[in-house]
């Protein structure tokens, strides 16, 4: 733009305004688009308590909102609803304590996407596993962590993530 200015210092504004569209239409030709910056959708929560001996396939809500651009993660229910069509990338971490396991899975409407499995059964310590899935959604679907069968046995509060983002 400063180039723009300085090459038309003496030109009347309708002319720089023509200049301008001149150039716009030049670099649309070329292939070049006009991209405007988007409003982020992306959110980081986390577990504040310990969850054991969960059911078939119950919802593990992450509880703890640090990050929600978008609104689009709703810590009560634990659900993720796409506000538009995209791509989206979700990332999951559980920990779990020695001698105990927590296996959980990202679904999307339901469908089974992931699994994630943290097994602490013949270990010592705290055993910690984190997985990633990129999936393709439409405006309105919905996407979670829920246990995998009845292996919602330990999951550590505090220490447990769920996040996702837009690509």
């Amino acid at each position: 733009f400063p180039l723009l200015v300085a090459v038309t210092a003496h030109a009347t504004p309708q002319q720089v305004v023509t200049r301008y569209n001149n150039y716009k239409a030049i670099c649309n030709g070329m292939g070049y688009e006009n991209v405007r910056c988007k409003d982020p959708i992306a959110f980081q929560s986390s577990l504040t308590k310990t969850l054991q001996n969960l059911k078939n396939q119950e919802t593990v809500i992450f509880d703890k909102v640090s990050l929600n651009e978008g609104s689009a993660y709703d810590n009560i229910s634990g659900i993720f609803t796409a506000p538009l069509d995209g791509i989206f990338s979700f990332t999951w971490t559980i920990l779990t304590t020695a001698g105990k396991y927590f296996v959980t899975e990202i679904v999307l409407n339901g469908q089974k996407v992931a699994l994630n499995q943290t097994d602490g059964r013949g270990h010592d310590g705290y055993p910690m596993s984190t997985s990633h899935a990129n999936i393709k959604m439409k405006k309105g679907d919905k996407v979670w962590i829920r246990t995998n069968g009845t292996s919602g046995q330990h999951a550590h509060g505090g220490w447990c993530y769920f996040s996702g983002a837009k690509l």
